[in-house]
């Protein structure tokens, strides 16, 4: 079942209504403990696999937790890693609005290829709203 995946940040700062829209992406959310190489610990990270967007990029979440879930959304904070320059890595806050299809979308076979809609903006303020972000 794919999700779609909202970053609410960019670099750390809370992205502008209107940068929303930019930078989504639909894919297969997994959990896992992971070893981070670079601050030489196990933590929980959020994978986004097989996903569809147009960067290429690795969606990954660093110690990510749980912050807020209701009917088809969640949302999860972490940190995420960016390469600048050549070898320069850099940590930033981030946030992820995940939602989940809806249980509509799920009736029938075909529940695998399932596919998460994008949020509205007003879905969005509310979650913000309801999760104190």
């Amino acid at each position: 079942m794919k999700v779609h995946v909202t970053p609410l940040k960019l670099k750390g700062v809370m992205k502008q209504k209107w940068m929303r829209a930019m930078g989504n992406a639909h894919g297969i959310l997994c959990l896992s403990d992971k070893r981070d190489t670079i601050n030489q610990r196990t933590t929980r990270v959020a994978e986004l696999q097989q996903v569809e967007d147009a960067e290429g990029k690795d969606w990954l979440l660093f110690d990510a937790q749980l912050v807020w879930a209701k009917d088809s959304m969640l949302l999860l904070s972490g940190y995420e890693r960016r390469k600048e320059g050549i070898d320069t890595l850099t940590d930033y806050a981030q946030t992820w609005l995940i939602r989940f299809p809806n249980r509509a979308d799920l009736a029938g076979p075909a529940v695998t290829t399932a596919t998460a809609t994008a949020p509205t903006e007003q879905q969005i303020e509310e979650v913000l709203a309801a999760a104190g972000v």
